[in-house]
Order: C-alpha cells, then structure tokens, then sequence
C-alpha cells in the first residue's frame, strides 16, 4: 500500500481521499505535479487532455509510479480539452493501461466495445466509468437512470457529476451515493461550479471514494474545486 494513501480515521469513520488534478501542459512539468502529490500520500488525476505535446511520452510520464494515479483522457463533451482523433484518445488510454496506472477513467459516452476490451485487461487497474453534465443537474429520475446504466455496465468504480444551479441539486446528487454502495459499487458523486462545492467537502463523509482538489486554485480542472489545504481545513474544522 502506498504511504498515507488510505487516510481513515478511528472508530470506523469515513475513508477520506483526496486527488490532486494535474493539468500541465507537458510530460515534464504533469511528471512533477504528480510525483509532488505522492510524497504528500495523496492520489494524482493525470489529465492527458490538457498535454500539449503532439506525442505525448508516457513511458517518461509513468516510469516509475511512486504513488496512486488514475489517468483521464477528458473529451470535450464532458469538459476535456482533447482535440485530436478518438482512436488516438483511446490508444493513449490503452498505452496507460500498459504502464501500470492504478486507475483509467473512461467516460460512458465512449466505445462500448473499447470499454469491455479495457475490462477485459484490465489487471490491476481499476476501470472508472465516468459521466459529467454541465449544463445542470438532471432530476432525480433522469439522475437514477443514468446511475442503473453505469451499474450495468463494465466498471470497478462510476463517478457522477453534474453542475449546481441551487443547492438541492447536490443533495440530489449524494443521494445516488448510498444507492450505488448498496448494490455493491464505490461511486464518486458530487457537483460542480459555486453551489456545488460545499458537496465535495461532504461526499467522502457519505461514501464517496474520492474527492478532487488542486494544490492552488490555478491548478483547477473543473469549477468549484477547492484547494487541499482548503478542504483538509473544513474536515478538520467538522471533526
């Protein structure tokens, strides 16, 4: 296990994770926002999406995993910054799988057949099958229907986010996260933008796997993020 990767707290309290973003534009730079998250014991998103290396190296990028790393190749549709081809999207997906990462994330809009092919190898990795909406958060049905879809699916883990445009929308939103448990799925489900960010301070404390938060507000992938120190503050103010 890696060091501090699992910060749980006595008497069977809640598993508190937190994943730095990386949005660096080249290998070297995202190489040492992550290898910097690891030495904190705290798990790195890798944004493969925002490198702006024609040919990314991933063999550089990951030669050695000296900490948790779940790799994400964002598509436009659900607030990437990939430009190019899906096939290379999908084949750089597939290259990280190669190279040990400790998680894939791949969207449910994607190639059904690519995603049985990834579960299929998968190994060690754990396959994240994700679903983003910004322009709302649906109602409760429609939020339901999509969680049933992702339980069908092939997936270790889902993750459910959608933007806030009042507050009940994110009770809505970690409402969907005892329902996943308790068919046996870990789910990471919170909302986005201002309204949403007092969710991703409480949806570990309800069960949700992960929650993301950048070392500085620069370092941002998506609106309402808090910082690390930030939401460690709140945690620590709540306990």
């Amino acid at each position: 296990m890696f060091k501090n990767q699992k910060l749980k707290t006595k008497n069977r309290k809640p598993l508190l994770r937190i994943c730095v973003p990386v949005v660096e534009a080249t290998v070297n730079r995202a190489r040492g926002r992550y290898q910097r998250a690891a030495r904190k014991g705290l798990w790195t998103e890798v944004r493969l999406d925002y490198l702006e290396e024609p040919a990314p190296d991933l063999q550089k990028l990951f030669r050695t995993l000296p900490g948790p790393v779940i790799v994400t190749n964002r598509l436009a549709a659900e607030g990437g910054r990939w430009q190019g081809t899906e096939a290379d999207r999908l084949t750089l997906l597939s290259e990280a799988l190669n190279l040990g990462a400790t998680c894939l994330d791949l969207e449910l809009a994607a190639d059904a057949g690519f995603r049985r092919e990834l579960w299929a190898r998968r190994g060690p990795t754990k396959l994240i099958l994700s679903w983003h909406d910004f322009a709302g958060t649906p109602e409760t049905a429609r939020l339901e229907a999509v969680l049933d879809q992702m339980l069908a699916a092939e997936a270790d883990i889902i993750k459910m986010v959608a933007l806030a445009r009042e507050p009940a929308d994110n009770l809505r939103m970690l409402s969907l996260i005892p329902r996943a448990k308790a068919q046996g799925k870990e789910i990471i489900a919170f909302c986005m933008g201002p309204w949403g960010k007092w969710s991703r301070v409480a949806a570990p404390l309800v069960g949700s796997w992960l929650t993301f938060a950048p070392f500085s507000k620069t370092g941002a992938s998506a609106p309402g993020q808090l910082t690390v120190n930030d939401l460690k503050r709140v945690w620590n103010t709540l306990k």
